[in-house]
């Protein structure tokens, strides 16, 4: 999330920013994180051991995003957006206002929450971990990703900043790209262009099935948005997009159809078990706003999905306030014996209620995914 070199941050733009609230893939049961035995439990609940995944002293500190791309080796990579590296003062628990890098990575066994390996560039600059310029005033978030035998591949959004003032000075660059990441090293090797997609953020979500890949867009529309579906094959994620028009797979983007709807930009698509999952969150731009996530599912990638049901809503205050939040995620690879499905969502500090910096340090936890497990029946009866 931007943030200037005055002692008060800068908030996203709601169209552009809230990327890819996404993620894919098979879904892959596993008990990480917690052990549990016990009954199911009734509804939605913290997640104390994934949250305390993203209260790290060393590497990466703090950060939006926490988008997660499962690995065939049994690693997970997970992907974060503008993020603060190796700058926690220990005394004062603290960190500065501005952060380091625009986007940021780290790895881990799926299973092991403590073995964490930070994934960042060395600059000039900042030192973004997938970077395709030297300019600091150009610079790429990351969305969803999916992996292809030796190679990943990640979307990211491409920005620069504009002449305007103020927190919203900045656009989309034109092309997004794909990062083409070198697997097991994970090392990048490439930045691909993509064509334009007519407004769409194909960012949200990724599902492979075979040899194809069927990807979820957003584009704002009020203070949600509408959710589209392409797909292309594979081998060849850069070329041959195709988008649902409501009846057939069409070539032209002009002609994609909707297929659902998002309750603000925040939207996640991902496979779960036999169901297509959408994840949104509620409109929020500042403290004191929304604070649900709401889920839908359906038997289909081109829809349509059940009517959004509220599953969760956050706990997280500070002085009273309820923190700007976003970016609920849903991770599939990350089901519990308790059969809890894990959901990660970002929150950005308490402003204006109370202001994020005193001093020009800022309190870590204010910017950090946070992580909450919901019952697959409380999803879907049939799960």
């Amino acid at each position: 999330m931007l943030r200037s070199n005055s002692s008060t941050p800068l908030t996203p733009t709601l169209a552009s920013r809230l990327w890819p609230a996404c993620y894919l893939l098979l879904a892959i049961t596993s008990g990480a994180g917690e052990r549990m035995t016990g009954p199911l439990s009734a509804g939605a609940r913290r997640d104390t051991a994934f949250t305390e995944l993203f209260r790290r002293s060393s590497g990466w500190i703090a950060g939006d995003g926490g988008l997660s791309v499962p690995l065939s080796d049994g690693r997970v990579l997970w992907l974060f957006g503008d993020s603060h590296v190796d700058d926690l003062d220990p005394a004062t628990g603290t960190m500065p206002c501005l952060f380091q890098t625009r986007n940021a990575a780290f790895l881990h066994k799926t299973n092991d929450l403590h073995n964490v390996r930070t994934l960042i560039g060395t600059g000039p600059g900042f030192r973004s971990w997938l970077k395709n310029s030297t300019n600091d005033a150009e610079w790429l978030w990351p969305g969803c990703g999916f992996q292809v035998g030796g190679k990943v591949y990640l979307y990211l959004s491409a920005f620069r900043k504009t002449t305007a003032k103020g927190p919203f000075a900045f656009e989309n660059a034109g092309s997004d790209y794909w990062a083409k990441i070198r697997f097991p090293e994970m090392e990048p090797i490439s930045y691909l262009p993509l064509p334009a997609f007519n407004g769409i953020a194909f960012g949200q979500g990724f599902v492979k099935e075979g040899a194809q890949v069927y990807a979820f867009g957003q584009k704002p529309r009020g203070l949600g948005c509408d959710v589209f579906v392409a797909r292309f094959k594979s081998a060849r994620p850069e070329a041959e997009w195709s988008f649902w028009d409501g009846t057939n797979w069409n070539s032209s983007v002009r002609n994609a159809a909707v297929i659902a709807q998002g309750r603000s930009s925040s939207v996640h698509i991902c496979k779960l078990k036999n169901r297509f999952l959408l994840t949104t969150s509620a409109f929020s731009v500042g403290c004191d706003q929304g604070k649900e996530i709401f889920m839908g599912t359906s038997r289909r990638p081109t829809g349509p999905f059940a009517p959004l049901q509220k599953i969760y809503t956050i706990e997280d205050t500070f002085q009273g306030h309820h923190p700007f939040f976003y970016f609920a995620v849903a991770h599939p690879e990350f089901i519990n014996s308790q059969r809890e499905l894990l959901v990660t969502y970002s929150i950005n500090n308490y402003e204006p209620c109370v202001p994020a910096c005193a001093n020009e340090r800022a309190i870590p936890d204010h910017y950090r995914p946070k992580a909450c497990r919901v019952p697959l029946t409380l999803i879907d009866p049939d799960f």
